[in-house]
C-alpha cells in the first residue's frame, strides 16, 4: 500500500489537492471542449458532423477499456512519476489535437488523451486517499471530481468562444497549456511517492469483481446514465420546457456550476466510514430531483431545477468512488478507481443514447428528466444493496470482537 504519511508532512495538503483538482480540470476539459467544436473541426478536416462526432464515441470507448488495462499494467511504477506521464501525454495529444492535418491523426490524438485522463483520474484517486487522513478522503476525492463539474460549466464554454474567436486549434493549444501547468504542478508539490506492494494481479481482480463491489459500480453505471441523458441535452430542455431564451440558458448553466460545487461540498463531509449509510439517500435524491425537474422547470423556481440536478449529481459520484476504493483494500484501490471511471464513461454513452431514443421517437424534451429517473431509481436499489454489505460487515467485526 501507499504511506504517504512521512513525504506529506513537508507538503501542505491543501496545495496537493488544489495541483491534483487543477489536473483533472485540464483532463476533463480536454474531453468535453470537442462538443463545442465539432462543426468547426468537421469542415476543417473535410468530413461530415456525424463523422467528426465519432471522435467523442472513441474517446470514450478507449477511455473505458484503456483506463483499467493502463492501471494495471502501470502498478509498480511510481505513482508521482505516473501522475507526471499522464499529465505529459495529456499535453501531447492536446498539442497534437492542434496541429493534426487529417481525421486519423485527429482520432489519434484523441485517442491519447482519452487514455491520460482515464489512468490520471485513477492514479490522483488512489494518491488522495492514502495522503490524507481517514475522515478527510472523501472531501479530498470530492474536490479531484470537482475539476470535470467545473470543466462541464466553464471549460466547454469557453473553449467555444475561443475556437469561435480563434479557431478550434488555438483552443486545444490553451487546453494543452492548461494541462501542462498540470504537470508543473505535480513536480512541484507532489512528493515522491512509494509504489506500495500492489499485490498480485489476480487478488485485486477478485477485489474489484466481487459481490459489494459490483453493487456499489452499478450504482455509478445506473445513476450516471440517468444524470446524462437529462445534462446531454439541458439546453433543448431548458428552452423547450422552462422556455428560456439564450440569456437564461447561460444563468441556468452557472446555477448548474453552483450546485455541482455545493454536491462535492456536501459529499465532502460525509465521513468514509458512513458512506454505506448515506449513499442511498443521496441517490433517492438525484432520481428524485430528476423525476421532478420538468415541474421545477415551469415553476417560478425553474433556476433552481439545474442547480438540483450538479448538486445531486455530484454527491453521488465522490462518495462511489471513494467507497469503491476504500472496500477493494490499498492493494486493488487504484484498480477499483480506473474501472469505477471506465463505468462512468460507459453511462455516458448509455445515457446520451438513453435521451437520444426519447427524442427520436418523438417524445419530446418534456419526457428526458422521467425517464432517466428510471435508472436513477434503479441505483437506488444498488446503493442499498450496498449499504447492506456495509451493515454486515460491522456486524461480523463486532461479532468476532465479542
Amino acid at each position: 500500500m501507499l504511506d504517504l504519511n512521512a513525504d506529506v508532512r513537508l507538503y501542505r495538503l491543501p496545495v496537493i489537492v488544489a495541483v491534483l483538482m487543477v489536473c483533472s480540470f485540464a483532463v476533463a476539459t480536454a474531453e468535453f471542449v470537442l462538443v463545442g467544436l465539432l462543426p468547426q473541426i468537421a469542415a476543417d478536416v473535410g468530413v461530415p458532423v456525424g463523422v467528426a462526432g465519432q471522435l467523442v464515441t472513441v474517446y470514450m470507448l478507449v477511455g473505458a477499456v484503456g483506463g483499467p488495462v493502463a492501471a494495471v499494467v502501470t502498478r509498480r511504477v511510481p505513482r508521482r512519476g505516473l501522475l507526471a506521464a499522464t499529465m505529459a501525454l495529456a499535453v501531447v495529444s492536446a498539442l497534437w489535437c492542434a496541429v493534426a492535418g487529417s481525421y486519423g491523426a485527429l482520432m489519434a490524438a484523441r485517442a491519447g488523451s482519452a487514455l491520460a485522463q482515464a489512468l490520471f483520474m485513477a492514479v490522483a484517486s488512489q494518491v488522495l486517499m492514502a495522503a490524507v487522513p481517514e475522515r478527510r478522503r472523501t472531501a479530498a476525492v470530492a474536490r479531484l471530481f470537482g475539476g470535470f463539474a467545473l470543466a462541464t460549466v466553464a471549460g466547454l464554454p469557453l473553449g467555444a468562444l475561443v475556437g469561435a474567436a480563434y479557431g478550434w486549434r488555438v483552443t486545444f493549444v490553451a487546453v494543452a497549456a492548461l494541462a501542462g501547468a498540470g504537470l508543473v504542478g505535480v513536480w512541484v508539490a507532489v512528493p515522491r511517492l512509494p509504489v506500495g506492494d500492489p499485490g498480485g494481479l489476480a487478488s485485486s481482480v477478485r477485489a474489484v469483481l466481487g459481490g459489494p463491489m459490483l453493487a456499489g459500480l452499478a450504482v455509478t453505471l445506473l445513476a450516471l446514465t440517468g444524470f446524462v441523458a437529462v445534462f446531454t441535452y439541458v439546453v433543448p430542455v431548458l428552452r423547450a420546457v422552462a422556455g428560456f431564451g439564450p440569456g437564461w440558458v447561460g444563468a441556468a448553466l452557472a446555477g448548474y456550476g453552483v450546485g455541482t460545487v455545493a454536491g462535492n461540498l456536501i459529499a465532502g463531509r460525509v465521513a468514509p466510514a458512513r458512506i454505506g449509510r448515506w449513499l442511498p439517500a443521496a441517490v433517492a435524491a438525484l432520481a428524485v430531483v430528476l423525476l421532478v425537474q420538468d415541474v421545477v422547470l415551469r415553476s417560478p423556481l425553474a433556476l433552481a431545477g439545474p442547480v438540483l440536478m450538479g448538486g445531486a449529481a455530484f454527491v453521488v459520484v465522490p462518495l462511489v468512488q471513494t467507497w469503491l476504493m476504500g472496500r477493494a483494500g490499498p492493494a486493488a484501490a487504484g484498480l477499483a478507481a480506473a474501472v469505477n471511471v471506465s463505468v462512468a464513461g460507459a453511462a455516458g454513452a448509455l445515457g446520451a443514447a438513453l435521451g437520444g431514443v426519447v427524442l427520436s421517437v418523438g417524445w419530446g424534451p418534456l419526457w428526458l428528466a422521467p425517464v432517466a429517473a428510471v435508472p436513477a431509481g434503479c441505483a437506488v436499489v444498488a446503493a442499498l444493496l450496498v449499504a447492506a454489505s456495509d451493515r454486515a460487515r460491522r456486524d461480523a467485526v463486532v461479532g468476532a470482537g465479542g
